[in-house]
């Protein structure tokens, strides 16, 4: 009798144990970085991310209308390296966050800041992790799930969150109106960008630049959850009531044109999708900069 109650009390062990795992590894929560993805597979990050941390600001140019800064500060145990064109004596600027496509740098928005920050605009891009000064090794989409799975936070949510840090630092820069801030981005980084501005509810629009996601091919088992997780197809109808918009090109032959349409097909309104030239294959190109200045100033009026 004995023996059978010790074999039943270890069964019964085993099961509270292998539940327990599953609560935790399905909630995929640490109290002390205040990260969850939810049932339905969507990241959530809290409103209040605390005080900006290691701030500095170091000026590389004064040009008499407008100023280059070097900007750094700390998120989630990386050094963020950042530029920032801010419009000399503005008190009312509207800001843009500008997410550069994957392995591309911050000085390579040099152009599309400069044209902006002549017509008002605080603009503000950032090296992201893995790249330039910001650094570090990026782990495989493996080794990220494997993270995900053992309840760490996945470096593809860190994208996420130091783009949410980028917000909180230009929303208390003063001469940038904290509810005037859009944040846009190409490729990889437009695919951040689409996340961060469904999660960042005062984020006032979103622009995309030759981006798509993944087609909600997800199932929501433990992988699947992941995979909605860092999936812009899961997240682009939360910017409603604020306005996206979408730039493609038929010829872009890294993102598939009608991949970026069907993306664009789960978001709600307002929205707006605009053909690039045929001359611009994937990411930004000159004759497409027209028509993204003049929707930009309609998404900042």
């Amino acid at each position: 009798m004995h023996k059978y109650l010790k074999y039943s009390l270890n069964a019964i062990l085993v099961i509270v144990i292998a539940f327990a795992f599953l609560w935790f590894a399905t909630r995929n929560i640490s109290p002390t970085q205040e990260w969850s993805v939810d049932s339905n597979g969507l990241l959530q990050y809290p409103s209040d991310r605390g005080k900006l941390e290691d701030v500095k600001i170091n000026l590389l140019e004064d040009n008499g209308t407008y100023t280059v800064e070097k900007v750094s500060f700390k998120s989630r145990g990386a050094t963020i390296y950042c530029l920032l064109y801010m419009p000399k004596n503005a008190d009312n600027a509207p800001g843009i966050i500008m997410l550069p496509a994957a392995r591309a740098g911050k000085e390579g928005q040099d152009y599309l800041a400069r044209e902006l920050v002549k017509q008002g605009f605080a603009f503000f891009t950032f090296d992201q992790r893995g790249i330039g000064e910001t650094g570090g090794s990026l782990p495989s989409m493996q080794n990220d799930f494997n993270s995900f799975v053992a309840g760490n936070e996945p470096v593809q949510h860190l994208f996420v969150y130091d783009a949410l840090k980028a917000f909180d630092f230009l929303k208390t820069r003063k001469g940038i109106n904290e509810n005037n801030i859009l944040i846009g981005g190409e490729s990889m980084g437009a695919r951040f960008a689409v996340i961060a501005g469904a999660v960042e509810k005062n984020i006032k629009g979103v622009f995309a630049i030759s981006t798509s996601g993944y087609g909600k091919q997800s199932n929501l088992a433990m992988d699947g959850k992941f995979m909605a997780s860092i999936d812009p197809d899961w997240y682009i109808d939360k910017i409603s009531p604020r306005k996206l918009i979408m730039f493609h090109s038929k010829s872009d032959n890294v993102v598939p044109f009608e991949q970026a349409k069907n993306t664009f097909s789960f978001a709600k309104e307002p929205k707006e999708f605009i053909e690039m030239p045929p001359v611009c294959i994937h990411g930004q190109c000159s004759e497409m900069y027209e028509k993204l200045f003049e929707k930009l100033k309609e998404m900042a009026q």
